[in-house]
């Protein structure tokens, strides 16, 4: 049975027709009839909306349900988002390059068709892989963001996956010498650990088979994809695939010891060919690494730049911030002025658990913040705990609780594992001098971009890409 399809959004517009069967290929892809079209963000505001995500679904009921109810709600509780002005701003951007990308890659068009099928003639073996300079017309570019460790950049890129939405494929009269075009708007990645340019290149051919199921369409690519051509064959995939945006995550300083010129230079010579826009996300310290290869890999470290910073401790004075106020009663300015910690520990707290009655203890940002260290990804961790334990033991909500021992408590049971990690912060911010570069070393990623100039006094500099340190 075949239905029409509408998905009214951006920067994918899909329509058509689409059979819906349960059991069959095409419902699982979502093939359409037509081809896509690609359409700009609204606004700002529009951006906002889609990045975020509530911690648990909007039900007023949960506020008096037992914990069982409680706790099934909070399912999906490590997925909630909430985006800062300068992520939203940062977004935009993003999808605006994506837009232009894609609409000047429309396979209607004479010029970028024949681009296209040079493309398919190169990995059946009758020509090279062709430059972007063929197609002038691309404009796709790099993004970069940075960060420590459990700064949010991973949290960061699930929401664009879901931003960007599933791979399908269309089969459309108007496309009869073609007969069947696949779109995969976005391709997340790993940096691959074993720290090699194969293992990267597997990793993509796996993500393209595992989507497709049915490789036969495309058997002579993914032949290539593996030996010595797999580098040129998954260039050619990635444009025969219309690749929308690569995103590489995970690179870190153990990353620094493998064949790290080896993969960025691939990268390269992929935006080079294909000019899909790429996305990195790396730590502070692989970034400082990285910047010391040759220049011949330039192009992927200097896009544009964002970093995911830890946040600041909150605010000595809180009280005289507030001034007596209950938290329900606080204007806009007044909340900036509390900043950021406090206004994410204030949105994990409002999840949608508690009564809006139930106002959070006005200090316990400060609790948070002495464990968390204005780490997100250990605050987030640290809520979901100190939720469920109040589902299940709500007397600990009395007398204005929960405690700052409680709290504390919670909190540190749960990030009991990364509480070396913590001490090594807090000592690098307390007196960076005081830190010993044996544990310099050992938490790397989880400290300020300047930390990794204390090792510059060791016997042995890191060897980049000499697949050892």
């Amino acid at each position: 049975m075949m239905e029409l399809i509408e998905v009214p959004t951006w920067p994918v517009f899909r329509r058509g027709l689409v059979v819906m069967q349960a059991d069959s290929l095409e419902s699982y892809v979502c093939q359409t009839s037509e081809l896509p079209e690609f359409a700009h963000a609204p606004s700002k505001a529009a951006v906002l909306k889609r990045l975020r995500k509530r911690l648990v679904p909007e039900d007023r009921d949960l506020w008096k349900a037992g914990p069982e109810a409680k706790i099934r709600a909070m399912t999906q509780f490590d997925k909630g988002y909430l985006a800062t002005e300068d992520i939203v701003r940062y977004t935009y951007t993003l999808v605006s390059a994506y837009v232009d990308c894609m609409q000047d890659k429309c396979i209607t068009n004479p010029r970028y068709r024949r681009y296209f099928y040079s493309f398919q003639q190169a990995v059946q073996g009758r020509g090279s892989i062709p430059s972007r300079d063929n197609l002038d017309t691309l404009t796709g570019v790099n993004f970069v963001i940075t960060g420590c460790s459990q700064s949010g950049r991973t949290a960061y890129i699930q929401r664009l996956r879901n931003l960007f939405g599933p791979p399908f494929r269309v089969v459309a009269s108007s496309l009869a010498d073609i007969k069947l075009v696949w779109y995969f708007p976005i391709v997340v990645l790993q940096w691959p650990s074993c720290g090699t340019l194969k293992g990267l290149l597997e990793q993509i051919r796996e993500k393209f088979v595992s989507e497709i199921k049915d490789p036969a369409s495309l058997a002579p690519v993914f032949r290539k994809m593996r030996g010595k051509s797999a580098a040129s064959a998954v260039i050619a995939a990635s444009v025969l695939l219309n690749v929308g945006l690569f995103v590489i995550d995970g690179a870190n300083a153990q990353s620094l010891k493998g064949q790290i010129r080896d993969i960025l230079k691939f990268l390269c010579r992929l935006q080079g060919h294909t000019n899909i826009p790429l996305l990195l996300s790396c730590t502070d310290v692989f970034m400082a690494g990285a910047k010391q290869l040759d220049s011949d890999v330039d192009a992927v470290l200097s896009g544009r730049i964002f970093a995911f910073m830890p946040m600041a401790a909150p605010p000595d004075n809180i009280e005289a911030i507030l001034c007596g106020r209950s938290l329900h009663d606080v204007t806009a300015d007044d909340l900036d002025k509390l900043d950021f910690w406090y206004q994410f520990n204030l949105w994990f707290w409002k999840a949608g658990l508690l009564s809006p009655l139930l106002e959070m203890p006005h200090g316990l940002p400060k609790w948070t913040f002495k464990v968390c260290r204005g780490r997100i990804g250990w605050l987030a961790a640290g809520f979901r705990a100190l939720h469920e334990r109040l589902a299940w033991e709500p007397e600990l909500l009395k007398n204005g609780g929960p405690s700052k021992e409680v709290v504390a408590e919670i909190f540190e049971a749960q990030l009991q594992t990364y509480e070396p990690a913590c001490r090594a912060i807090a000592a690098y911010v307390e007196d960076p001098a005081s830190i010993s570069r044996p544990a310099v070393k050992l938490y790397l990623d989880h400290l300020p971009f300047g930390a990794g100039t204390i090792l510059a006094g060791l016997p042995t500099r890191p060897r980049l890409g000499g697949g050892h340190v």
